[in-house]
């Protein structure tokens, strides 16, 4: 079994976790039934297994990209890019990730990355999210300022936070309130 990953201490793990695989003939080993079992390394992405006869298997994947830090059942957790939850316990981070409060639905929380990016605001930029009971989001910027998003049409109130970003001068500890269908409140 050779494993190929932009990790390197991944593969270990990988090893581990492939090597009932070494006492099978590889006629007879399914490459979908692997796959399922490889894809509970939820810090992996974009794996592939290929079956080189007469005897080897090369396991192909990616490290996830981590986006966040919360916790659930007071443990802590990374969000990583591929919408999956990752324990602190089996992984280590040396980047500085923005915090995500409240219980919320990772795919949901990626939706939320990938209109904020269509828009060119900075991941990098924003310390914490804060997930509501009601649907919407919070979000709090480096530079001490909060935008409440509305819980519906959250693309139209990221353009209006630009627009006004552009219009005003927004100071810091300002509050940004968009939960009001075409209205700006600004509050310093």
């Amino acid at each position: 079994i050779e494993v190929e990953t932009n990790f390197s201490s991944v593969d270990n793990i990988i090893i581990n976790e492939t090597k009932n695989l070494l006492s099978k003939n590889i006629f007879f080993i399914n490459k979908n039934e692997n796959l399922i079992d490889l894809n509970k390394l939820n810090f992996l992405e974009n794996i592939n297994i290929k079956k080189i006869y007469p005897s080897k298997i090369i396991i192909k994947a990616n490290l996830t990209k981590l986006i966040g830090i919360t916790h659930i059942n007071e443990k802590k957790y990374y969000l990583g890019e591929n919408g999956k939850f990752i324990s602190s316990d089996r992984f280590s981070n040396t980047k500085k990730l923005p915090l995500i409060f409240g219980k919320f639905d990772a795919k949901k929380f990626l939706i939320l990355l990938k209109k904020l990016k269509s828009q060119q605001i900075n991941h990098e930029s924003i310390t914490k999210y804060y997930y509501h009971k009601n649907k919407r989001w919070d979000i709090y910027f480096k530079n001490n300022i909060l935008v409440k998003l509305p819980n519906n049409d959250v693309d139209k109130a990221i353009r209006i936070y630009k627009s006004a970003k552009k219009s005003y001068d927004i100071i810091s500890n300002s509050i940004i309130d968009l939960r009001i269908a075409n209205r700006l409140i600004i509050l310093n």
